[in-house]
């Protein structure tokens, strides 16, 4: 069966989407081939993710790219995705599937139920499922998030967050489920305004705290020395400037307010804590609370950084696979067989 699919976005998340489906289709046993159209407002993401094999084509006009498509991924920066559902949502095909990457999920479900036609009834005729995918380690300390930077195996055996709309139909939720697994990954259900709470800590708050370290270093007395000292260990820390626009994180900050507020005031009470701890030497002067402080975030650092890498969280059977009867899509969708892993999961 040939599935037509569009990709609006090409970075190294988009990029490595469509050279996930493209090396599944490769496979002897493949059901399913694509047409991949990618589209982005630069040039040399299109022109990079074209002759790494990610697309067939591109096109930067985004009805152009989208026309005919079964399955759309949306992976725009956040503050654009208001007008690109303004102006995409009318022109759908009937029966499409759109994949949403944004970092938000529950204003994106809005947006869909305000932009999408309807039929007759009331009902959408095209549907919106969201999605975050949790990179495998291999992508998970690189800084590099350009086209370039796009990995086939990106998404083995990767964990991607599935939030759709309540209202949602339930074949095309299989969908989403079939895609992620063709990609090499693997699906884990959560509620949209769970899904926003939680994101406030993993990508909201971090983009906040670059954003700030920008703005104390650049105000600082030291600047003039400190903007050519700059290397990786501050770089990553504000990369977040370098990838959105200061509309992407206007949206994402005042969109997610009160989850970002939350985590923002429990991060400056642990400053403070760790402030108090820098100011006392103690009687001995070997500062013990700095050193009880760093030693436990260690430990469970280390807990955590071994179960990131091995990928078990927990010792629970995964549930079984949801069908898919969306259409003559959902549910023929099969899974690859996913490789064995040897990494020292010790």
């Amino acid at each position: 069966m040939h599935v037509h699919v569009a990709i609006i976005g090409l970075d190294r998340v988009g990029t490595s989407i469509g050279l996930a489906l493209k090396r599944y289709q490769k496979q002897p046993r493949a059901e399913h081939t694509f047409t991949i159209i990618g589209s982005d407002p630069k040039a040399t993401p299109m022109k990079s993710a074209e002759k790494m094999g990610a697309v067939d084509n591109f096109n930067r006009a985004l009805l152009k790219a989208t026309d005919n498509a079964d399955l759309v991924f949306v992976n725009v920066p956040y503050g654009d995705v208001e007008e690109l559902y303004a102006r995409l949502g009318p022109e759908l095909k009937p029966g499409a599937v759109v994949l949403d990457l944004s970092l938000l999920k529950q204003p994106v479900i809005d947006l869909a139920a305000k932009h999408f036609r309807t039929n007759e009834q009331g009902a959408p005729v095209a549907y919106l499922v969201g999605i975050t995918p949790v990179v495998n380690v291999s992508g998970l300390y690189s800084g590099d998030l350009s086209a370039e930077a796009a990995r086939v195996d990106l998404f083995d055996e990767a964990e991607f967050l599935v939030a759709p709309d309540s209202k949602c139909p339930a074949e095309a939720i299989a969908l989403a489920e079939d895609v992620i697994r063709l990609m090499g990954g693997r699906s884990r259900f959560m509620d949209p305004v769970e899904h926003d709470g939680l994101i406030a800590a993993t990508e909201g708050l971090p983009a906040l705290l670059g954003a700030s370290l920008f703005y104390m270093l650049n105000r600082s007395e030291g600047w003039l020395e400190l903007r050519r000292m700059v290397n990786p260990s501050l770089a990553l820390a504000m990369q977040s400037l370098r990838h959105q626009s200061h509309q992407d994180l206007f949206a994402l900050f005042t969109q997610n307010r009160e989850n970002i507020q939350r985590h923002l005031e429990a991060l400056i009470g642990t400053l403070d804590q760790v402030r108090d701890a820098l100011a006392d030497p103690g009687e001995d002067g070997e500062f013990l609370k700095l050193e009880v402080l760093l030693n436990t975030v260690q430990g469970e650092w280390d807990k955590w950084d071994v179960k990131r890498y091995s990928g078990k969280w927990e010792d629970v059977k995964e549930p079984d696979p949801l069908p898919g009867p969306l259409g003559s899509l959902g549910g023929l969708l099969t899974p690859r067989r996913r490789r064995d892993r040897d990494e020292d999961e010790s």
